[in-house]
């Protein structure tokens, strides 16, 4: 028998999740106007500290009264708190070229159990989890508060581990979604999996719900990814470029420039492979794309160098990260992007603005997900 809908438990308007992107893009704001359009927001919460966690959700819910996610890095004590790898000497090189001090970073990333404390307090409707896995203690915690779990995967035997753990629902990640790759397994990491392949195989192995991801722009991609048998979309890029975001002007700018419409997955920014818009700092590295300190220890040698280029609005050495739809960037309120999703999704589908979720599920798409 197939799990309960997450989407019919928080009664949501569409099937659509905002991705918890981490590093500042998903403000309060961004997350309370997903939540309220009747989507379901995400705090990306992975760099947070405890009490920001805290905080952020508090201003979410001093603006709607709606469900709403925060989302984890599962890393351990020592990966977060150890600088045990030098930093790379051609990355040494890039601060000298740029003028810019070496950094000094005593710690990588805030300490997950900690973080995880705070995401209890707060009981979200739903926790989702990427870069590791839970234990059981960990589960039971989430359970005793009715918090729904939501695991990352980016290959089939991934989803059966989350499924095996107690998942409420897992996020099947394609190839071309931006951002992390924000599975558990190295194999799958480094040797991406196309979104209709991986639902394919997903759909065949699991029996809880799937929420698709990769490079999902539109209704008519919603459409399709529920299709393939998903339960939700989620959409990152798709709502990097609202006005509630938290990203720069400038990131924004490069994400609507036709020009620079080219992503790939890299590691020269963080140690782990993520899904960006090229750049000079990308091109000029790229012998080195394995040559990196491993994440999260990468991510600290180059924060400097990001947050320097973020303040002068230098998009050419900024981690842009953005999935293969990002041609499709919108300029627009949240609110006005909902409606525009669901009045192309309830196109593709044949139905008109009454038709419920349950008719929608029945319904097949006349749109063709393509893998590139």
């Amino acid at each position: 028998m197939t799990a309960p809908s997450l989407v019919e438990k928080l009664k949501l308007r569409l099937p659509i999740v905002q991705a918890p992107m981490a590093g500042g893009a998903t403000t309060p704001e961004l997350v309370s106007a997903v939540s309220e359009a009747g989507a379901l927001g995400f705090i990306g919460a992975g760099y947070l500290l405890p009490a920001d966690i805290i905080a952020q959700a508090e201003a979410v819910r001093s603006k709607t009264g709606r469900p709403f996610g925060v989302n984890l890095f599962v890393l351990t004590r020592e990966q977060s708190t150890r600088l045990t790898e030098p930093m790379p000497a051609w990355l040494t090189n890039v601060y000298h070229k740029r003028g810019l001090p070496l950094p000094k970073q005593p710690q990588a990333l805030p300490i997950f159990d900690e973080q995880f404390e705070a995401l209890l307090s707060v009981q979200p409707a739903v926790a989702s989890f990427a870069f590791g896995v839970l234990n059981d203690e960990h589960v039971r915690a989430l359970q005793a508060k009715n918090i729904a779990i939501v695991g990352t995967a980016n290959h089939a035997e991934e989803a059966k581990y989350w499924e095996d753990l107690g998942a409420d629902a897992v996020v099947v990640q394609g190839a071309e979604a931006g951002g992390h790759r924000g599975g558990f397994t190295e194999q799958y990491i480094n040797q991406p999996m196309g979104l209709m392949s991986l639902m394919t195989q997903c759909r065949q192995t699991v029996r809880i719900p799937l929420w698709a991801a990769g490079g999902l722009m539109t209704g008519q991609a919603l459409a399709a990814v529920r299709n393939m048998g998903a339960e939700a979309a989620q959409m990152g890029t798709a709502f990097l470029s609202t006005r509630e975001s938290g990203i720069s002007r400038a990131y924004k700018n490069a994400l609507f420039d036709v020009r620079r419409a080219v992503t790939t997955h890299t590691k020269l920014f963080t140690g782990k492979p993520a899904r960006m818009l090229m750049n000079r700092y990308m091109r000029e590295n790229m012998a080195n794309e394995n040559n990196t300190a491993s994440y999260p220890q990468q991510h600290a040698y180059t924060q400097a160098l990001r947050a320097a280029s973020a303040q002068q609005g230098d998009v050419e050495y900024m981690a842009l990260y953005a999935g293969k739809g990002v041609g499709l960037c919108r300029d627009v309120r949240v609110a006005d992007l909902i409606d525009a999703l669901e009045k192309e999704y309830l196109s593709a589908i044949g139905a008109n603005e009454n038709t419920s979720n349950d008719s929608h599920q029945n319904k097949s798409s006349s749109i063709s997900y393509i893998e590139d």
